[in-house]
């Protein structure tokens, strides 16, 4: 059975959670505009942008800058927070346990000696 370990550090890890956490946010407040008849159509004219471009920032195929996440605070008439907190990591949620062997060598396996008999 062929089988995949990734290990990701730290650094990776806390970019990936805040790029997550910016776009669940960002898609809520998009998904609770929708309600009130918002359109990417309508977002896009309010940005003087193409529509196209709104939406591949929305669907993820395009980066968005802190400038653009800016603009599009201000189109959806929202504010954004920001805080830096200390980190209170726990063992779970995608945190090694302090017994991991990341960062590492790989195991050696020393098999003995052959006997001469």
């Amino acid at each position: 059975m062929t089988f995949f370990r990734f290990d990701i550090d730290a650094r990776s890890r806390t970019a990936g959670r805040l790029i997550g956490r910016i776009r669940r946010q960002l898609l809520k407040a998009i998904t609770e505009e929708k309600l009130t008849g918002l359109t990417q159509q309508e977002l896009a004219r309010r940005l003087e942008s193409e529509r196209s471009n709104i939406n591949r920032q929305l669907s993820g195929e395009a980066e968005i800058t802190l400038r653009s996440l800016a603009d599009l605070a201000w189109a959806l008439d929202r504010e954004i927070t920001f805080e830096f907190r200390p980190i209170h990591a726990v063992s779970g949620q995608n945190i090694a346990p302090t017994t991991s062997t990341i960062g590492y060598q790989p195991v050696r396996i020393i098999a003995p000696k052959p006997r001469d008999d």
